[in-house]
């Protein structure tokens, strides 16, 4: 195998990857979260939290969403830290803090919502492919197109994380540029109306922070595994910390507040509480309307790529010792079985984030305290591959274990505010926990 395949097999393994090999630079990596982040999934949180589809007004909205991405770029610079001085993946990471098998049990939860979340942005991809053809041709079926995507956005998967890398920076400038011009339409024909929600008195309380975490947790799963994109990452010698900081923070706080705020656009203009209708609604004409589905399409597939794919195809490899093909085939046929066509409704939706949150947050909390507090940053990457220096207990760390339980389950009794109050709890007792003396 000549050094470029060897290079490809790394990246796409679980082994480290060397800075060498690493395909992005700092502003690629941000690019690929513009193309990862303009999706219709961010649009809906816009969409659902304003009044009178939800309870708070325009300024709280944004507010929340300031405040959601604020703190999802933070702790993704935090998590993916290993990933970018290691070259390390998530799963790999994680058997410091769990153990050789609970960061499998982990990695499982992870991939859940991942699987779910890349049926649902086929399934969206799918919607916007029908209103293409029935606008042209008068005829379409959404199964049809649903599983079309499923099997092309696996294709291109299934060559590469080089090839994600290339085809997400190509797309996220053409798919910005688009949705920006249509805004501007948008606001030039005056067809929103801002007095409404803007007059509507809202909360600053708990419905305001039970709004601003269901933001927050849309992407929990992004910052639990940042280490599998950040190890693609070359730092050319700088300060880890920066890099990153200014990778995830360009990368995903603009089109996270651009997203939220086309969902608010959309619904203030329309009244409508399905984005892509309102979309269609407000195109000027339907040349235009059409070329705006399109770009839906392609930010449904780049998102799924980097963020619903990448994950569960690495830790598959590990879980069931299969390749990344293989592993690509795996995710493609589960997401099929969670149903997507039911999680996107609004009765759903929320709640669904909220749940697999009640775990994500307390499994990020106990790796943070793991690699910043107890081994401040230092990692013998040996170490981590032999298969017996955290073997713990049958290959489980009953501190990183027992606190992922007990923060689940403090999450789950006030689930709206599922990661403000598993987050802190779990980090406060996984630290408690290790002080006692155990050695797992």
């Amino acid at each position: 195998m000549d050094n470029t395949n060897n290079a490809s097999a790394s990246r796409d393994s679980l082994q480290p990857v060397a800075e060498a090999q690493r395909p992005m630079t700092q502003g690629s990596y941000a690019l690929v979260f513009w193309s990862s982040g303009i999706i219709v999934q961010i649009m809906v949180i816009g969409l659902y939290l304003l009044h009178p589809v939800g309870a708070l007004n325009f300024v709280q909205v944004i507010v929340a969403g300031v405040v959601a991405s604020i703190l999802v770029a933070l702790l993704m610079t935090l998590q993916g830290h290993a990933g970018m001085r290691y070259g390390i993946p998530f799963i790999v990471q994680g058997r410091t803090a769990f153990g050789t098998q609970g960061t499998k049990v982990v990695a499982i939860l992870r991939c859940i919502p991942a699987i779910a979340w890349n049926g649902i942005g086929t399934w969206i991809g799918a919607l916007a492919l029908q209103q293409v053809t029935t606008s042209l041709f008068e005829l379409g079926n959404v199964w049809v197109y649903f599983f079309f995507l499923l099997i092309l956005q696996s294709l291109l998967a299934y060559r590469g994380v080089g090839t994600i890398t290339r085809f997400n920076g190509a797309m996220s400038l053409i798919i910005f540029a688009m949705l920006l011009y249509f805004f501007y339409i948008v606001f030039a024909e005056g067809n929103i109306d801002f007095s409404t929600a803007s007059e509507v008195p809202g909360s600053w309380g708990l419905l305001w922070i039970a709004g601003m975490m269901a933001a927050f947790a849309n992407w929990t799963t992004v910052i639990l595994n940042s280490s599998d994109l950040t190890r693609q990452v070359n730092p050319r010698g700088r300060s880890i910390l920066r890099v990153s900081a200014i990778a995830n923070f360009f990368g995903v706080i603009p089109p996270w507040l651009f997203m939220i705020l086309s969902g608010m656009l959309i619904g203030l203009a329309t009244g409508s509480t399905d984005p892509i209708a309102g979309l269609v609604e407000l195109a000027p004409n339907p040349v235009f309307g059409i070329v705006l589905l399109v770009f839906i399409i392609l930010a449904q597939i780049t998102s799924n790529l980097t963020l619903n794919i990448l994950p569960p195809a690495l830790a598959f490899q590990d879980i069931f010792k299969i390749s990344w093909k293989a592993g690509i085939i795996l995710v493609a046929a589960l997401s099929v079985v969670t149903a997507p066509w039911y999680l996107l409704s609004s009765d759903y939706f929320f709640k669904f984030q909220n749940f697999y949150a009640s775990f994500l947050g307390p499994a990020t909390a106990i790796m943070l305290a793991d690699y910043f507090i107890i081994r401040r940053t230092q990692l013998d990457v040996e170490k981590l591959y032999d298969n017996k220096t955290y073997r713990y207990s049958r290959g489980f760390s009953l501190p990183g274990m027992l606190s992922l339980v007990a923060g689940a389950v403090a999450s789950f009794v006030f689930l709206d505010y599922s990661w403000l109050v598993g987050f802190p709890f779990t980090l406060v007792l996984f630290l408690v926990v290790k002080k006692i003396g155990s050695n797992g």
